[in-house]
């Protein structure tokens, strides 16, 4: 089954009013990665967007998942985008529920896929990197277990086949 990422963007209060939502969206979650439907989730630290990487059949499921989410419904998502992977790099470990992990995402175009494949397979295997893949478009996404933005894109360069000034980074903070 295909995995998607999508980036939420929040509200602009929604710092100030996801409290009283957050226990039902996590049990919602938590539910769906039981049901092998959510692979990892979690809000960038700044509150400005949250991950969700979703395992569906298809984008019709994606959608209505999206449309029933908790905090979607709350109007404390206002925006998506999704991006299919093409090729998926599986969790090194399930995260304990509620788990705040502090990571970086770094996506980008790596400059030779075929070696940032294998370094993300090599880095996974030394618990370095949790996920990742590569999208349909070419671009990827990677989630270092670092929480310093630099120090991640140095460990995906360092390990071949991406270059520095083509990744972007952002801490997050990983819930499940």
């Amino acid at each position: 089954m295909p995995v998607y990422h999508v980036r939420f963007t929040c509200a602009v209060d929604y710092n100030a009013r996801r409290l009283p939502h957050r226990p039902a969206h996590l049990a919602q979650l938590v539910g769906l990665r039981d049901d092998g439907r959510v692979v990892a989730g979690g809000p960038e630290l700044d509150g400005s967007a949250a991950h969700i990487f979703y395992r569906v059949a298809d984008r019709a499921e994606l959608d209505r998942l999206i449309a029933d989410n908790v905090f979607q419904r709350a109007e404390l998502f206002v925006a998506h985008a999704a991006r299919a992977f093409a090729d998926f790099v599986e969790p090194i470990e399930r995260l304990p529920y509620d788990a705040g992990w502090k990571v970086t995402l770094v996506e980008g175009a790596p400059a030779d896929r075929a070696r940032a494949r294998a370094a993300l397979t090599r880095l996974r295997a030394e618990k370095l990197v949790n996920l990742g893949g590569f999208f349909v478009d070419g671009t990827a996404l990677a989630v270092v277990r670092v929480p310093d933005a630099a120090d991640a894109v140095a460990a995906l360069e360092t390990a071949g086949g991406w270059a520095a000034a083509r990744l972007a980074a952002r801490p997050w903070s990983q819930t499940l």
